[in-house]
């Protein structure tokens, strides 16, 4: 804020606390709205960008016409637009409207006991979604249904049954991406809108799901923990289908797998069905059912069989033979994607590149087939301190990516030095038991205006990692600027 009749210094002097910071910082603190003037921006495209660079409510300061036309233009509903020149007084009262509008429309779409969407506003998500789907995009929706929540609450109580689905909530929101709309439905449902790369990693992390929820969660007004299950139902969305369409497929899925023993997750599968003509023999029609059942199963086979071979092909295109983590060429394509979106949203974005120290010396001391080993159980051991929404690659030899969404430089770094850390700690051991001692330096960058393609993002990261390794190794070093 640079403007006299809206500077820092009179808002404080209202009562606010004013937080000043570049754009480039804004959007990692913690504050419930933001001010954005319009003056210190270069031109027309700085200021699309700054308006769609902050999903908080926003008010912007716009210094002349054609600033204030602009952000009327591209600002969300959220947020207020302010003609300068106005005295603090006046700006106080637009910013306590975006509090007061803010809080209400947030109480009105939000459960209350879960704090997620409820079942209106997540279906105002859907329908949005099912609208604006581009051809490509992989889109799935998963309903959980709580497993035996009933008898839960009959064990131990309506509280004990409100402290678990808020834990439930908190798992769901932790296992899943920012950007990936989680609602309850209604008693023990919850439903998600998962947003990902192919369809194989939108099955994983919906199994992935399934699997946090069944932590054992600790109910402190019983002394004990309680373990849930969900059972769960995913239908892949498709620009033609209804809201009410998805939600009757995904529920389908959901009450199969509640057949097949809960616990588990089911792909819904439609089946077409022909009605038969009414002036056929009884016999006749039966007859016909039963072609028409037996042809549907085997085209399902042969379709299921051609899909494996079709999935098993891409994987193995995709995928690293050693390590079982992504390979160069996937890294390659996905990053390219991850870059433009996060440009394209105003979205953080960090990477890290990860360089096992002295491998060469691993390979000749303990001999290639315990190198392999390293390798492999490495991959495993950074796969497990990452967020289901991060993605490990083998970028060549003993050197691996990772891809951090909507992750800032301190978050990064943070997740980073878990890894480090995990690696130092863990015993691996050659093909003859001896112990092989390994560390790794690591090298990260977030994602900044001079990252004019994917190449300059990895350049600075890798440039990081050889200061780590010029600084001793085993260590987490940050890149500067290009």
């Amino acid at each position: 804020m640079g403007d006299a009749d809206a500077s820092p210094a009179a808002l404080r002097a209202l009562g606010y606390t004013v937080i000043e910071a570049p754009l480039a910082t804004a959007p990692r603190l913690a504050a419930d709205l933001r001010v954005l003037p319009t003056s210190p921006l270069a031109d027309e495209a700085a200021l699309r960008a700054a308006c769609a660079g902050d999903r908080r409510p926003t008010l912007v300061l716009a210094h002349d016409a054609g600033c204030e036309a602009i952000a009327l233009e591209v600002s969300d509903l959220r947020d207020e637009v302010v003609r300068l020149p106005q005295s603090p007084e006046h700006l106080a009262a637009r910013i306590d409207r975006l509090v007061r509008r803010d809080r209400d429309s947030a109480w009105l779409h939000r459960d209350i006991l879960t704090g997620l969407l409820n079942r209106r506003a997540f279906g105002q998500r859907l329908r949005k979604v099912l609208e604006e789907m581009l051809p490509g995009e992989v889109r799935g929706l998963v309903l959980l249904d709580l497993d035996h929540f009933k008898r839960i609450n009959e064990q131990f109580g309506h509280s004990v049954g409100d402290q678990l689905l808020r834990s439930a909530a908190e798992t769901l929101a932790a296992g899943s991406s920012p950007d990936d709309p989680i609602g309850r439905l209604g008693g023990d449902e919850f439903v998600l809108l998962l947003t990902r790369y192919d369809t194989q990693t939108l099955l994983n992390d919906a199994r992935a799901l399934l699997r946090r929820l069944s932590t054992p969660l600790q109910v402190p007004s019983i002394g004990d923990s309680v373990v849930l299950t969900a059972s769960a139902g995913l239908t892949l969305l498709r620009p033609h289908l209804t809201e009410g369409e998805v939600m009757r497929q995904a529920d389908a899925a959901m009450y199969e797998a509640k057949g097949s023993g809960r616990n588990r997750l089911m792909c819904f599968e439609a089946s077409a069905s022909c009605p038969s003509a009414p002036d056929i023999d009884a016999d006749l029609e039966r007859f016909n059912e039963v072609t028409k059942v037996f042809s549907d199963r085997l085209a399902r086979i042969v379709g299921d069989m051609g899909r494996r071979l079709v999935e098993g092909a891409r994987r193995q295109a995709l995928q690293d033979a050693l390590t079982g983590a992504h390979n160069r060429r996937y890294f390659d394509e996905r990053l390219a994607r991850e870059v433009t979106q996060a440009q394209r949203n105003g979205r953080p974005l960090a990477l890290a590149l990860m360089d096992i120290d002295d491998f060469h010396g691993v390979n000749a001391g303990f001999g290639w087939p315990s190198g392999d080993a390293v390798l492999r159980e490495f991959a495993t051991l950074a796969t497990g301190n990452v967020r289901l929404v991060d993605w490990l690659a083998r970028y060549g030899g003993e050197e691996f990516c990772v891809v951090l969404p909507d992750t800032g430089i301190d978050a990064a770094l943070a997740v980073m030095e878990r890894i480090r850390a995990a690696v130092a700690g863990y015993q691996f051991h050659a093909i003859d038991g001896r112990t092989i001692p390994v560390t790794v330096s690591v090298g990260v960058a977030a994602l900044g205006p001079e990252d004019n393609t994917p190449i300059t993002l990895v350049d600075r990261a890798g440039r990081a990692c050889l200061r780590a390794k010029a600084a001793g190794k085993d260590r987490v070093v940050a890149a500067g600027s290009a």
